[in-house]
């Protein structure tokens, strides 16, 4: 299944020098000082992209149509597991 994840890069060349992604990829441009990219995987995200993933709140700047609510989803699956992790 289709994967949307979010990323912020120092800048377009750490991008660029990464494998290319397996999806449909959108680059937003600079945002706060990082290079952002959307991407929708076809599949699971490649891990390499892992240091480079983001959770800003949805729905922001971009969208894939019909995938927001799956950005969502996974965004308050990941806020709902940190705040458990911090409650210890």
């Amino acid at each position: 299944m289709p994967t949307f994840r979010k990323y912020a890069f120092n800048d377009e060349a750490t991008f660029t020098a990464l494998p290319v992604p397996q999806g449909f990829a959108v680059p937003l441009g600079i945002i706060e000082g990082a290079y952002c990219v959307d991407i929708l995987w076809d599949g699971e995200p490649d891990p390499t992209y892992l240091p480079f993933e983001c959770w800003p709140p949805p729905i922001g700047v971009h969208t894939f149509l019909g995938w927001d609510e799956q950005y969502g989803k996974d965004y308050t699956e990941r806020d709902d597991l940190n705040n458990t992790l911090n409650e210890d």
